[in-house]
């Protein structure tokens, strides 16, 4: 039995891996550093560390939150130096903002990035079982407007908890699907994602069906994290392998040799006090193993 913390110190270890460490992984020590300073959801918080990573860093976190970071500085009248506070917003103006950014992009916005930063969530007891699936969609939100970009976050999250709370992979990723009104192509990856990583249909590669089809697909035909991140590297770096890496981390944990010439010890520590502070929210009961 895996405990909770070996299970999320996997989920961040096996995305800093297949990720390179990308913008996706300091997004996620982002929500992170929310939850726990918060002690709950709070988006608005979220979003600002998101823009101010952006502001500070100028890394790579999509076209979509670049847009919204846009923005919200034409909403920033200070003269003064930029802090975070100052991408605090009210709830009612990143709405206004997220639907702005979803119509510059024509509604393309049902793309991956939520499902590769809001893993946190699932992995904090200060978000519920049966709010999770709900709060992944409201983080969703903070960016991308189309739900399916939502949903398809929620599906890993579920699966991600469902780990934790000690059931195997095929009773994690079917449960995760019974969630009521999930779009038909979320649906239809629960059928299909055994049979093949990609579906017959080209859809953009960001899609965010498409890759979660190809992340279960990778990490229910793998026998373990190290492989399946080597699966999903052979078609796909960017959007599949670093949620492969993720899923992958949460079912068997990532063993030292596979990360020990991967990560280097600055970034090693940073997830580790991570996990440390998200782990501890967990109180000891029957199906929770004390970690």
């Amino acid at each position: 039995m895996i405990n909770t913390y070996t299970r999320c110190e996997g989920a961040f270890i096996g995305h800093a891996i297949a990720s390179k460490y990308d913008p996706s992984i300091l997004m996620a020590l982002n929500i992170s550093q929310s939850l726990v300073e918060c002690q709950k959801f709070d988006g608005s918080d979220i979003l600002s560390r998101y823009l101010y990573l952006y502001h500070t860093k100028k890394c790579e976190i999509g076209e979509i939150t670049k847009y919204i970071y846009q923005e919200t500085l034409k909403r920033n009248d200070t003269q003064s130096l930029i802090s975070r506070e100052n991408f605090r917003f009210d709830q009612s103006v990143i709405d206004e903002i997220v639907k702005l950014a979803d119509k510059k992009f024509e509604g393309r916005t049902a793309g991956c990035g939520p499902a590769q930063r809001s893993y946190p969530l699932a992995f904090c007891q200060y978000i519920k079982d049966d709010d999770l699936f709900d709060c992944t969609l409201l983080e969703a939100k903070l960016t991308h407007n189309n739900p399916i970009a939502g949903q398809v976050a929620g599906i890993v999250n579920l699966i991600c908890r469902s780990l934790i709370n000690n059931n195997d992979w095929n009773d994690a990723v079917n449960s995760a699907f019974t969630v009521p009104r999930l779009h038909n192509d979320v649906k239809d990856v629960l059928l299909r994602h055994h049979r093949w990583a990609y579906p017959a249909v080209e859809t953009h590669p960001a899609y965010a069906p498409t890759v979660l089809n190809a992340a279960l697909h990778h990490v229910a035909t793998s026998k373990n994290a190290a492989q399946a991140i080597a699966n999903a590297y052979v078609k796909d770096k960017s959007y599949c392998a670093p949620i492969v890496g993720i899923l992958a981390g949460a079912r068997w944990g990532i063993p030292l040799e596979t990360y020990k010439d991967n990560i280097n010890d600055s970034q090693l520590a940073t997830l580790r006090e991570t996990v440390s502070k998200l782990s501890t929210t967990w109180k000891p009961i029957d199906n929770h193993p004390s970690v």
